[in-house]
């Protein structure tokens, strides 16, 4: 399992809240879905992580050929009540229609769940991106990044 994934998965259970914040051994940060992509992709920020819109700023577009464990699905349309963001973890089946990702959503907190791509509802607002210059498993990087809610 890659950093990234390692860090998204010490989050399973944390409530969602889009005021609240964590903090863990890798920081502090909302707990939303930003916050928590934030945290799990090693950013810093002053404000508890990046919102979705900034996300977007500080990645790179892919294509769904190129996902990868620990890229991000993100709905950047909307405001604060329905942008989203999600961790891709792989397919979960050959077709590549559905996979398992974790994310940070209202009602439920932080989870690991099937998912059909590229999202539930709203499917065609998504996109996956990458975080530029991934390090290596076992390997710590802290970006800092400005921005926020």
């Amino acid at each position: 399992m890659n950093d990234i994934l390692l860090r998204a998965a010490s989050w399973v259970g944390v409530p969602y809240s889009q005021e609240a914040l964590h903090t863990n051994e890798h920081g502090t940060y909302r707990t939303d879905c930003s916050g928590y992509v934030s945290m799990a992709w090693g950013l810093t920020c002053a404000r508890g992580g990046l919102n979705t819109v900034d996300l977007v700023g500080v990645s790179t577009l892919i294509t769904k050929d190129e996902l990868q464990p620990g890229d991000v699905l993100i709905d950047a349309n909307g405001d604060r009540t329905t942008r989203h963001a999600t961790i891709f973890v792989g397919w979960a089946d050959v077709r590549r229609e559905s996979y398992w990702a974790f994310e940070q959503r209202g009602g439920y907190g932080t989870t690991i769940r099937v998912v059909p791509y590229p999202y539930d509802d709203r499917a065609d607002n998504y996109r996956p991106y990458r975080r530029p210059r991934l390090v290596a498993a076992g390997q710590t990087s802290q970006t800092a990044v400005s921005g926020g809610s």
